[in-house]
């Protein structure tokens, strides 16, 4: 037999399709005969293909692209740029070979295809039933921050029809991040009755038949159509089975806007991807069940009451060891992630000791609420372009509570619709590998006796390595005192999670100071500090895309054309437009929104207690760091004191709250980063712009009123991959 080989393009543009072989490995086999070449080999079938991903110092697989065959297709998305190396591998019985991939970036906007997921965010494993809930995933190329529309439509043809009177059921919005936009659509039972009203002569067959069409029309127009998914239909009779569903699909948002083909980028348009739903009504839809829940547990935290706050209406277990503020980001969070907000506080009590200080490092260099270890900080700053860093040197034990819940919501994101149990949200952050088992008892989580794999004479340390290594530094799990037979079940670490989940109902609040006002505890609490964007950093580049991250400093940083030094009025925070969050810095009211045509959306936050502004200046004792940057005037306590916001991409707050001087607490979002106004769109160095001035406007002003923000915020370092992939390409401002 020949030596096993993979046979393709190990360099594939990402949104091209592939074609990867083994070549003729069967030729010349006397166990596995060559057949003609028009003939399926009948040993095809043992040809298993896989690809592998590296985090960490581990290889993990990517189950969803398991194929089979001696000839396959893959496609290459977007996110695989971003992976830290790529690995495919075939097998034969035994006998493996692989092929490492290294995606190049495409020369072609375009929308890829269109995957159906279930709840989970996985392959369907049955067909769909309504009751369950569709994740589409629309994979682009080259279309980041693309808004993408989703439209959910039934397809009502009959046996002798054309689809012509198919019904738009739903449609969504998603943002293209990372090369994907994930939208989820609720299959609801009353789709059932609707499918089976609206019918053709004929009947619909032993499934009801929907599709999916997903649109980009912003920068580029182009729009991808799912294959039909299929409801089950409970009136089917076998002798009513129909033909192919007919082509017709009914009109896109283009082509009813009449938009052109492709502006300015080829597009690839139109895909199929079939989905079928059976005729019944599911009785197990996680995320169905966890929204059930939450109406219950999770009141809304944008509802504004005069007299209660949220912690008044949610006894939240230890709410006691969290401000008003903190607690009203964990319902906010847990609301997110699809999960009951106990669970939160209970599994960061067991992790903690019940002390609840981010600033806690383990010997391991495990850090903060969820004891967050090096491997999760680097893939969160993969997937969400931070940079965080775990362990005594690194920065996650320097933030407040508030702060770090950030990157704990973060950290739980990847598990969103598996945080179903107690015991299911603890193993996500204890085992994540084992998440979703909770309710699997006898499962062993940690084996001091599992065999470790060697590799050159040295152990791999794979999830092996974990699982034999977990058990002795987890002994608290250890509840089989004399007959502990090496092992830490589920139903271990489900007992002791579940005591910290009782012992937190003994400690909620009872004393709210939510709304006395003249409470200095309270107060204090509710003036915590929120940096300006999640990870701050001075931005790297200048506007043309050349490093220049004195440019983006407070002062006299910049040049003139001649030569000639020039103003710079405020501090350039690195941001991506669209995307990054720009938030309330300390508590305050809003006192203007508006649009320039020069510095595009601002907002000016009047802040209410110039006291913690100098207090947090105290603890960043911060220093210039350019010849050209300027320290700036010196606020007095005294002073009235405006944060103001420039370029910002869309703004949640509004010129009625400006008219009102709405009341924001430190850590409201004010809206999204962005490139909007003319200094700013078209530039290679996207950012938050913020000034500190003792004036609403401080326009022609000049140093007499301002002062240098990052005298108040702790910077983290600027020279990162994330500004060097933004500083490819010019960003602008969409209205």
């Amino acid at each position: 037999m020949r030596k096993l080989k993979i046979f393709g393009n190990h360099s594939p543009e990402v949104g091209i399709k592939e074609q990867y072989s083994i070549g003729d490995f069967f030729k010349d086999s006397a166990v596995m005969p060559s057949i003609g070449t028009e003939s399926k080999n009948p040993f095809e079938d043992q040809v298993k293909w896989s690809i592998w991903v590296k985090t960490g110092i581990d290889w993990k697989k990517l189950t969803q692209n398991n194929k089979t065959g001696a000839t396959v297709d893959y496609t290459f998305f977007q996110q695989s740029l971003k992976r830290k190396a790529i690995r495919m591998l075939v097998d034969i019985n035994g006998e493996k070979a692989v092929l490492d991939i290294e995606p190049k970036p495409t020369k072609h906007a375009k929308i890829v295809g269109v995957q159906l997921l279930d709840a989970n965010y996985e392959a369907p494993k049955r067909p769909f039933a309504y009751n369950d809930t569709i994740i589409v995933r629309v994979n682009c190329v080259d279309m980041e921050l693309l808004q993408v529309l989703v439209t959910l439509w039934e397809d009502d043809g009959g046996k002798n029809d054309k689809d012509t009177r198919n019904l738009k059921i739903d449609i969504k919005k998603g943002n293209v991040i990372n090369g994907k936009a994930d939208v989820a659509f609720k299959l609801d039972a009353s789709y059932l009755w609707l499918a089976n009203a609206r019918q053709t002569k004929g009947g619909e067959g032993e499934f009801h038949e929907y599709y999916v069409t997903a649109e980009i029309f912003e920068k580029v127009s182009t729009r991808a159509i799912s294959k039909n998914v299929n409801a089950t239909n409970p009136d089917y009779k076998p002798e009513e089975k129909r033909p192919i569903p007919a082509e017709q699909k009914g009109p896109s948002k283009k082509q009813e806007r009449g938009i052109a083909e492709t502006v300015g980028k080829m597009v690839h348009d139109w895909f199929e991807t079939a989905v079928s739903v059976l005729p019944e009504v599911s009785t197990f839809n996680p995320i169905e069940i966890i929204s059930s829940y939450m109406t219950v547990f999770i009141p809304d935290v944008n509802e504004e009451k005069k007299d209660n706050c949220v912690c008044k209406e949610s006894k939240l277990y230890w709410g006691k060891y969290f401000t008003c503020q903190e607690r009203k980001k964990i319902f906010e969070i847990s609301k997110r992630l699809n999960c009951k907000p106990d669970y939160l506080t209970s599994a960061m009590a067991l992790e903690t000791g019940a002390i609840f200080d981010p600033s806690i490092v383990n010997s391991l260099g495990y850090t903060g609420l969820i004891q967050i270890g090096a491997a999760a900080a680097e893939d969160i700053n993969r997937r969400k372009r931070t940079n965080i860093t775990a362990g005594s040197n690194g920065n996650l034990k320097d933030m407040s509570k508030f702060e770090q819940l950030t990157y704990v919501e973060y950290y739980l994101e990847p598990y969103k619709g598996k945080l179903n149990t107690l015991a299911d949200f603890y193993l996500a952050i204890l085992m994540p590998i084992d998440c979703g088992k909770g309710n699997q008892t006898d499962h062993i989580v940690f084996d001091r006796d599992i065999v470790l794999d060697y590799e050159n004479g040295k152990v791999v340390k794979n999830i092996k390595w974990v699982r034999k290594n977990g058990y002795a530094r987890n002994q608290v799990f250890h509840k089989e005192g004399r007959n502990e037979d090496g092992k830490t079940y589920v139903w271990e670490i489900k007992e002791e999670i579940e005591k910290w989940y009782k012992k937190g109902e003994s400690n909620k609040v009872s004393d709210f100071l939510c709304n006395v006002e003249n409470n200095e505890e309270e107060n204090s609490q509710l003036g915590q500090w929120h940096d300006p964007v999640d990870n701050p950093r001075l931005t790297k580049y200048n506007y043309s895309g050349i490093i220049k991250p004195s440019s983006g400093t407070y002062g006299w940083c910049r040049r003139n054309s001649d030569g000639s030094r020039k103003y710079h009025s405020g501090f350039d925070f690195f941001a991506i437009p669209g995307r990054d969050k720009v938030y309330a810095c300390l508590k305050g009211n809003v006192h203007q929104v508006r649009y320039s045509p020069s510095a595009g959306w601002i907002v000016r936050i009047k802040i209410q207690n110039v006291k913690d502004l100098l207090e947090k200046e105290k603890k960043v004792s911060y220093n210039t760091q350019f010849t050209d940057e300027l320290r700036g005037i010196d606020i007095q306590e005294t002073d009235e004191v405006f944060f103001i916001y420039m370029h910002l991409d869309s703004t949640v707050v509004t010129d009625e709250d400006a008219h009102n001087k709405k009341e924001v607490d430190a850590g409201t979002v004010l809206g999204y980063a962005g490139v909007s106004g003319s200094i700013a769109s078209g530039g290679k160095a996207p950012h938050l712009h913020l000034e500190i001035a003792t004036v609403l406007d401080a326009y022609g002003h000049g140093e007499s009123v301002r002062t240098n923000p990052a005298r108040f915020v702790k910077l983290n370092p600027y020279d990162t991959s994330d500004q060097d992939q933004e500083a490819r390409i010019r960003h602008f401002y969409n209205n």
